[in-house]
């Protein structure tokens, strides 16, 4: 016991520190990560303890933000509901009892697509597979959510040993089209995930993923109606006219 409460000490205090360097959120990487090493993404993995997960929720709970956990399968996504986790990154492995719970918990998905439509430079066979094994349970993921109607569900983009794939992020709208609408689209990259980030209250600087009265200014002008044609959102160079983050205007090609 002594033992857990120095690991438990250590482990506050560091989150602290991280906090002090002016972080908005705690990711605990809780479970299934492709390391090659273990059996990282067998269905009964679970990373971090009760107690290390508590410790980090109630650490962020003091600086009033929040914690999510990267974590695939749904021992690793159930104990970190029950611990305080307001947001589960990837869940790839997830059914569909555990997506319910996430539901009746208001917990947050951020899922990615297009980091596992191809297997990344370098990889191995046996983290080949679980790539494949992780793309897999995407159909299934979403189509759970939309049965039972949970659409707390956020945009979010990934990259795995290749710099180079930082030029093809916006290919996730289009990849998301399979299991959603454009309009389901555009909110998860706007106000569902502006939702998510505005949990962390004391470093929010204001609303934000709305356009309304007292939100931060963050606008895009488009070139084209995403609504009809997501694949304009590819080409952000040629298609987006102006770029402002709260109120500062960082690219104007309006005339």
């Amino acid at each position: 016991m002594k033992k857990l409460l120095l690991i438990t000490l250590l482990y506050c205090s560091a989150i602290f520190q991280i906090f002090a360097q002016d972080e908005k959120t705690i990711l605990i990487q809780h479970a299934n990560i492709f390391d090659g090493t273990a059996d990282t993404l067998a269905m009964d993995v679970v990373g971090f303890t009760k107690e290390e997960i508590k410790a980090a929720v109630n650490a962020a709970s003091d600086y009033q933000t929040y914690v999510m956990a990267h974590v695939y399968n749904n021992a690793g996504i159930r104990r970190a509901i029950e611990c305080g986790v307001k947001s589960i990154e990837h869940a790839n492995l997830v059914d569909g009892p555990t997506l319910q719970l996430m539901k009746d918990n208001d917990v947050w998905l951020s899922a990615q697509v297009g980091v596992y439509t191809f297997i990344p430079h370098g990889y191995t066979e046996e983290q080949a597979n679980k790539h494949r094994a992780a793309y897999a349970g995407i159909d299934h993921m979403f189509k759970s959510a939309k049965k039972i109607g949970y659409d707390k569900i956020t945009f979010g983009t990934d990259i795995i040993t290749d710099p180079k794939k930082i030029d093809t992020l916006n290919d996730e709208f289009i990849y998301r089209q399979d299991w959603f609408t454009n309009a389901e689209i555009l909110q998860q990259a706007t106000s569902k995930s502006g939702e998510l980030l505005g949990l962390s209250h004391r470093f929010s600087p204001g609303k934000i993923g709305v356009i309304e009265e007292g939100a931060l200014a963050d606008i895009l002008l488009i070139d084209g109606n995403p609504l009809e044609d997501l694949k304009i959102l590819q080409d952000p160079e040629k298609k987006l006219h102006l770029i402002m983050k709260n109120g500062t205007i960082y690219k104007n090609e309006v005339k």
